[in-house]
């Protein structure tokens, strides 16, 4: 590439430290998973202060580790998207809203 030209605008990828930063929010990027969390890998959480916000963890190691924030599952990431997918019972959630 020569230096007058420049490169394809790609797409932002998704970076969850960005998205945290940005919003100020109250969400934890991850916390210690505890003994009554054993054989599980995700966890989904709701908050409802002015608005309903929702929030996927997923299970790394000892850890639960934020996937992203959201207040709708059109919001939300492709990789929480693929979760809410595979997992009926919160997907129903957000079928019905």
């Amino acid at each position: 590439m020569n230096k007058s030209s420049q490169p394809n605008a790609a797409s932002k990828e998704f970076n969850i430290h960005d998205k945290l930063r940005a919003a100020k929010t109250h969400w934890i990027y991850c916390f210690a998973a505890q003994p009554h969390d054993e054989g599980f890998n995700y966890q989904f959480r709701t908050t409802f202060f002015d608005v309903i916000e929702f929030a996927i963890y997923e299970r790394i190691g000892n850890y639960f580790v934020l996937v992203d924030f959201f207040m709708s599952c059109d919001e939300a990431c492709d990789d929480a998207k693929k979760i809410i997918a595979d997992h009926p019972d919160i997907k129903k959630i957000f079928s019905a809203r």
